[in-house]
């Protein structure tokens, strides 16, 4: 077997860690903006209905999400590994690249949904569906960093 180094792989999981922790930030922030918002206009029921409407969005998401994060933590590990042929690294680099198409996808569903979402303006219930995908969209960045670094620190686990 193999001698797989981790360094790489922790250095990414602090990186997540980190990322994690500034997505929480703005996601207090957007929170507390909505918030204020629904309030404004009124209406602050909405706020609780669009955090409701973003945690159900959230609970069809876990299990693809999951899978997605334990398929890439996957890829890393054995990407760590020493002596790899260059067929094995093709393989990798064609794995992590499907990976990579999956989160694009995913970040540009999000982002075309946004921008395609009219003026509250013109429509009264545009502020709900915007901070309904914002939070979704942020607890699923959120989601996808904790599911990858706890399947990477299982598989790290199994293999040491």
């Amino acid at each position: 077997m193999a001698v797989v180094e981790f360094k790489k792989l922790k250095r990414q999981m602090m990186l997540y860690r980190i990322v994690q922790t500034i997505l929480i930030g703005l996601l207090a922030f957007l929170a507390m903006n909505f918030q204020s918002l629904f309030a404004m206009r009124g209406k602050p029921e909405q706020f609780i209905s669009s955090m409701v409407a973003s945690i159900l969005i959230q609970l069809l998401l876990i299990y693809p999400v999951y899978k997605l994060a334990w398929r890439d933590a996957g890829i890393e590990i054995e990407g760590n590994s020493t002596g790899l042929s260059s067929e094995q690294l093709t393989a990798l680099r064609k794995k992590r690249l499907i990976g990579d198409l999956w989160k694009f996808c995913a970040v540009t569903f999000f982002i075309v949904f946004v921008a395609l979402i009219p003026d509250a303006k013109k429509a009264a219930g545009a502020t709900w569906f915007l901070s309904s995908t914002i939070f979704s969209f942020l607890l699923t960045c959120l989601l996808y960093f904790q599911c990858f670094n706890f399947s990477a620190k299982k598989r790290i686990r199994e293999i040491g």
